[in-house]
């Protein structure tokens, strides 16, 4: 097996930990506080510099990663770590410094009917979260080196451990400091993870120390990470935007809308993440030799390949969206009133996982190729977009219509972006991607339709138990019909499987 295809193998392994061990983290918070005003105060408190943070660690390693490589091939790949590394904390810790500073003007601000105790949990929520700021951003440069050298996994370890710190620090400071505890957790497992990376590589591997600051350099990179970042955050951006309404209908809104938002969007972080990940390489590759026909092959498959494995997840959430958050989060003080509430916003945030899921793909195209520029406008655009939508939605139908308007935005959003991507390299095989995916949404269709007239066979069935038995069979009834359609998605994949077994 080729090292390329073992680090895939290994990246997607992790990211399922991670992810699963995110939901987990969320299990831990519905168990212990519900969907009450403390985490609506804590999903409030840090959509602010949980922007910046997602700036730092995704927009990062996208910018950082061509980045190094580039200045590696000029054996001054050491050196431009070490200005990186530098340049972000200096830019980092500012950032901490100034959100910590302006936390509790802010919190008051915006979240105007919070009472005093809520508030206070708020504001210092708030402040851990801009403390852990400028660590965020040593970590996510790191981070980027390790997928620069294919060390995906140990990426996804190193994000991992501040998801587990603050899982443990929920679970055993909860009854001690209540809803501190959460953010204490992020910031303390920041730290950790920082000190993984330290360690790791030792004090003098770490960084060249001595190395004057190249401010010349620092500013090359941002001004092309800045763009990227910017795109990464549009998501954050609009769910902060979410957030800043949902505070007009109580902390609980705030709550359900995050609980389901992060629930609907797993099979984004694992399918779309992990194919636009393994597929960023090749299209580098390809966009470095001036081969567009394998950019465009390699645009190509991984749409396909990511709707492939996307459509029934979501198909099947669909259909078992209650049960699922039943099983997910409904224990302890999240009882079955808040299961049906953020049931009912979930069903409105499907779109998003799809469309966004195709953004993604989409975007590592407009990095490829230096036009970071057009996608941030595109992304500015439905940020706009998105203030107007959540006004129209809401007055409609309450807080549920913010989880429509970020579908609707994410629609809007992918067809701009899939339509500028195309015009500046001539297009993609529109009629292979939509014949692809033209079987794969009958697939679905047929899987749905089977399901719905055989589930109630099973609605005696423990929850669980329910749930297991028609994800086994609908995952079956999906791939025979699409081995029927001569799906070429899944031909591809069972011949790279193939290949696996040969090497």
């Amino acid at each position: 097996m080729s090292k390329f295809k073992l680090a895939s193998i290994l990246f997607f392994i992790s990211t399922l930990f991670l992810k699963f061990s995110s939901m987990f983290r969320d299990i831990v918070i519905a168990h212990q506080f519900g969907a009450g005003d403390i985490v609506g105060a804590y999903n409030a408190a840090m959509t602010i510099p949980n922007t910046f943070i997602l700036f730092m660690l995704s927009g990062m390693k996208d910018a950082f990663v061509p980045s190094y490589l580039k200045y590696d091939k000029q054996n001054q790949g050491f050196s431009h770590l070490t200005n990186i590394v530098k340049g972000t904390f200096y830019i980092g810790l500012l950032i901490s410094l100034a959100g910590a500073a302006f936390s509790p003007w802010l919190i008051h601000l915006l979240f105007p009917t919070f009472r005093d105790d809520i508030e206070q949990l708020a504001i210092w929520t708030s402040i851990m979260y801009f403390f852990s700021i400028f660590l965020v951003g040593i970590n996510a440069v790191f981070e980027g080196y390790f997928d620069a050298k294919g060390k995906y996994s140990f990426s996804t370890f190193s994000q991992t451990v501040v998801v587990l710190s603050t899982i443990g620090s929920t679970l055993f400071l909860s009854k001690l400091i209540g809803g501190y505890s959460i953010a204490l957790g992020y910031l303390v497992g920041t730290i950790i993870s920082f000190l993984i990376k330290f360690f790791y590589f030792g004090p003098r591997k770490f960084i060249n120390w001595r190395q004057k600051l190249n401010i010349k350099e620092v500013n090359t990179f941002y001004l092309i990470f800045i763009p990227v970042g910017i795109t990464i955050m549009v998501g954050q951006i609009n769910l902060n935007i979410s957030n800043f309404y949902a505070g007009m209908f109580g902390a609980d809104a705030i709550s359900y809308l995050n609980y389901a938002f992060r629930l609907v969007s797993i099979p984004q972080a694992i399918f779309g993440v992990t194919v636009a990940t393994i597929i960023y390489p090749i299209i580098a590759k390809a966009r470095t030799n001036n081969d567009m026909n394998l950019f465009k092959t390699g645009m190509e498959k991984g749409l396909s390949i990511m709707f492939l494995f996307l459509a029934p997840t979501v198909s099947g959430m669909m259909l078992m969206m209650e049960e699922i958050i039943q099983i997910v989060y409904q224990r302890g003080a999240f009882d079955g009133a808040a299961t049906v509430a953020t049931s009912e916003v979930a069903y409105y945030y499907v779109g998003s996982v799809l469309f966004y899921s195709i953004q993604v793909i989409i975007a590592k195209g407009f990095y490829t190729l230096d036009k970071g520029n057009l996608i941030m406008r595109i992304g500015i655009l439905s940020i706009l977009l998105n203030i107007v939508f959540n006004f129209v939605f809401s007055s409609w139908i309450g807080y549920k219509g913010l989880a429509l308007s970020t579908s609707v935005v994410g629609f809007i959003y992918t067809f701009i972006a899939f339509f500028i991507l195309n015009k500046h390299i001539g297009w993609l095989s529109v009629r292979k991607i939509g014949k692809e995916y033209v079987k794969i949404i009958f697939s679905c269709i047929v899987m749905i339709v089977v399901l719905w007239i055989i589930k109630h066979l099973f609605e005696q069935f423990h929850v669980f138990l329910y749930v297991t038995t028609l994800t086994i069979i609908g995952a079956g009834i999906y791939f025979i019909m699409l081995w029927a359609l001569k799906t070429t998605s899944l031909y591809d994949i069972v011949a790279m499987r193939s290949s696996n077994k040969k090497q």
